[in-house]
This record gives C-alpha cells, structure tokens and sequence, in this order.
C-alpha cells in the first residue's frame, strides 16, 4: 500500500467541506464535486437553476442553452487553511452562445493534494511527490422547446496519488475514468423563476491500482429553483434553492443536502449574498456569505463557506468572471 504523510490523510478526509464531497470513504475523483465559483457558493451552494456564467458547465449544463456572449470564470481557493497550505482548487471555464442553436462550454480543474513524503516498511523516506487530479469537461446546451432546455456535459478525470518509484510495491497510484452530466433547465414563461435538473457524475469506478479496489464516482442527482423576488430599476432581489440526493450507496442510502441562498443587487455593481447549507450527514449546518463587485462585463466575487464541524476555520473562496 502506499504510505502517505499525516498532513495528505488529513487533506483527503478534511480535503473540504463535508458537503461538497459526500461518502468520502467511498467517492472517488473528489475534484468532481469541489462547487466552482465565489457566487455559488455565498448562495450556499444553491445555483443549478441559475448557472448563468462559464460555472454552468458544472452546475447545470442545460442553462448553457440561455447563456449569452462570451463568458471566462476562474476561480483559486485554499481548501484546508490552517493545516495545509499547499492544497489547493482551481477552475477556469469558458462558454459562449451560438445563435439559433445555444451554446457550449468547457472548463478545466486541478486539484492537488500538496506534497507527500513516501515511506518503506522500515519508514525510510523513499522520496517527496506532490498528489493531484486533473478534469477536463465540455459541454452544450439547446433549447428543445420553448423556455425548456437540455444538457450534456462529458469530463475526463486524472488522478495521481502517488508515483512508483515512492509506494511499497513499486506500483503507481493512479488512475482515469469519464462521467457525463445530464441536465434540465426550464423557464416559466409568466412569473420570474427558474426550475432545473442535474444528473451528475454517471460514469464508472475509477481504479488507483486494479479494478477490485476500485471507487465510484460522487453520483448526484440535483434539482432546483430560482425566484427573482424583486426586480426594480436599480435593485434585485433572487432566491435559490437546490435539493441534492447522493447516489453513491454504502449500507444505506445517504440523506439529501439542501442549499438555499439569497442574491441582493444594486445598480448592476454591487451585490450581497447569502445561504445556508444543511448537510446533516456531512456535519454541517452553517450558513455561507459573500459579496460581488462588478463593472463593465467583470466582476469579482467572495464567498465564505463553512467545514465540517472537524474543522473549525472557515474556507474564503474568490473567483473573477469576463463577459464579453
């Protein structure tokens, strides 16, 4: 087996907040489920039925279909502060329209767990190596008819936890698999709201050393609403909501997580954000903030978001979008 350095075992059980990777003794290719964008996630996580940047190729592929223009998002954020600084996420996206049909997207991740130390059965060091995935995702989306909307978006993930030349029996922790999203994206015609639906991560296991050990993907079905409670000349007020239900089985099935958030805009420049997330199981029930500034087709956005109760320092997440 490979032998992995305290700091790496904390990462990957603590890696982030216990919602955003459920069944984590199970779960594999954690990058998947890390939640892209500052914005979302001061809205507790609640955007499925929003997704109206480049996050839309994780979050709901089907709003692609309304997304508008050229859009660039990225995103950098200390997963662990305070006990790692070398974990760390990152996420560049891009979509954009295509008149008369909808549009498409893609983004990137990288995930790394920070550097390792590997030992042999005496504990003499065999040599330092740094631990990480990569996923690549593209996407598209198209209206099928009037207001209701569909997506697809298929992602290749490659995870190393650890070269040969450091683990015991001289074989590679690695390991790659492909998943596909499938989404739902419908827009009431009379009143301001949004309803989606999100199939995410179907794919096989992914295997670090040979099928018999091998993990599944976080499978998730996620649904959700958006409300634009108040739409006036210079303010906006927009509520969101999203049910999520893991689909990777262990002896029970795992109990839902709910988000919820709330978006204050003014002028098109300044906007107050807040949620809660209520992940019984993950241990956390805890509200998120933020707060985005915007101006001329760029905005900058913060989030803090809470841990698991194991953890008591909360994660500030920052993010820039570009739309042009």
């Amino acid at each position: 087996m490979i032998r992995f350095t305290l700091v790496l075992a904390l990462a990957i059980l603590f890696l982030v907040p216990a919602s955003e990777v459920r069944a984590q003794s199970t779960a594999g290719a954690q990058s998947l489920l890390i939640t892209p964008g500052a914005r979302a996630d001061a809205m507790g996580r609640a955007y499925s039925a929003i997704a109206s940047d480049a996050t839309g190729t994780w979050w709901n592929p089907a709003a692609l279909a309304y997304i508008g223009g050229k859009n660039l998002s990225f995103m950098h954020t200390q997963l662990v502060p305070g006990l790692a600084d070398d974990v760390y996420y990152e996420f560049f996206g891009y979509a954009q329209d295509i008149p008369g049909w909808g549009g498409v997207g893609a983004n990137f991740i990288y995930l790394t767990y920070g550097k390792s130390q590997g030992a042999d059965e005496q504990g003499t060091p065999t040599g330092e190596f740094t631990s990480y995935e990569v996923a690549l995702s593209a996407a598209a989306g198209t209206e099928l008819l009037r207001n209701l909307s569909a997506g697809l978006a298929v992602k290749f993930v490659y995870v190393s936890l650890a070269p040969a030349d450091v683990t015991l029996d001289r074989v590679a922790g690695n390991g790659s698999t492909f998943a596909v999203d499938l989404g739902t994206y419908y827009r009431f015609p009379s009143v301001p709201l949004t309803f989606a639906a999100v199939f995410q991560n179907l794919g096989p296991n992914i295997a670090y050393i040979d099928e018999a050990q091998s993990d599944p993907l976080g499978r998730n079905l996620k649904v959700g609403v958006a409300y634009e409670i108040l739409r006036a000349e210079d303010m906006g007020l927009l509520g969101s909501f999203d049910f999520n239900q893991p689909l990777v089985y262990t002896d029970n099935m795992e109990q839902p997580i709910l988000n919820g958030g709330l978006e204050f805009s003014y002028a098109g420049m300044l906007a107050l954000r807040g949620g809660y997330i209520y992940d019984h199981e993950g241990t956390i029930e805890d509200p998120t903030f933020g707060v985005g500034l915007a101006y001329k087709g760029f905005s900058f956005d913060y989030a803090s978001v809470p841990q698991s109760k194991h953890l008591n320092e909360r994660v500030s997440k920052f993010s820039l979008n570009a739309k042009f």
